[in-house]
């Protein structure tokens, strides 16, 4: 898939580069060009502009990204002009940040496809990390959806993707594999579905948290 994280402070920055461990492909946005700067080797394309300037989107191949994040922060007119431009731009699914439910509402009207709070997100993620702890690293990527990080289930070793039928029977969809290492930053290979999983790999799915949450570890 393609995304476009716009605004790369310390929520977008973050899912920005999650996204790309993942195998993503990822278009970090933001106007400050320090920013960009620092996400240059992080993400597939890290570009300063101004993310209400349709034109300059288009010339970033923003109009044909899966997903688009708008994560600009406490600058409310810029998310919602952003978020507009890119639902008018023909971007599928806008995800948009608001800070409080009031901007959240507005939002959601002008035709953000979903809102997210990072606190409450926050709250979430820790909360299914409780509870769910054969998780080594999950990302709310938006209400009632994850990019979660495991071990390979005992019960998958030896057994191929296409033997799973994940997509299928499970709703899930595993969009890369890490390998071993010493530091847990193995390499990322994209999966395929004739290979065997074994037990050093770490899994890397995405999909609803309650089939998520179905997984033994």
């Amino acid at each position: 898939m393609r995304f476009a994280v716009i605004g790369l402070g310390q929520f977008g920055a973050r899912l920005a580069s999650n996204l790309s461990s993942a195998g993503q492909e990822v278009i970090g946005i933001d106007k400050d060009p320090l920013l960009v700067q620092e996400m240059r080797d992080r993400v597939t394309l890290a570009v300063a502009l101004d993310a209400t300037d349709e034109q300059a989107l288009k010339a970033q191949g923003v109009d044909n990204v899966d997903v688009a994040v708008v994560s600009v922060g406490r600058d409310f007119q810029a998310t919602t002009l952003a978020t507009v431009v890119l639902k008018q731009m023909g971007v599928p699914r806008v995800i948009s940040r608001a800070n409080n439910p009031v901007t959240a509402k507005i939002l959601a009207r002008i035709g953000a496809d979903e809102v997210v709070m990072p606190e409450d997100e926050s709250a979430d993620r820790w909360t299914h990390r409780l509870v769910s702890p054969q998780f080594l690293k999950q990302i709310e990527l938006d209400a009632g959806h994850s990019l979660v990080e495991m071990k390979t289930p005992k019960a998958w070793v030896g057994q191929t993707l296409a033997g799973l039928h994940l997509r299928a029977e499970m709703g899930l969809h595993v969009v890369a594999i890490r390998g071993p290492s010493s530091d847990g930053a193995g390499p990322v290979r994209i999966p395929s579905p004739i290979d065997p999983l074994k037990p050093e790999d770490t899994l890397m799915l995405m999909g609803k948290d309650e089939d998520l949450e179905k997984i033994q570890a």
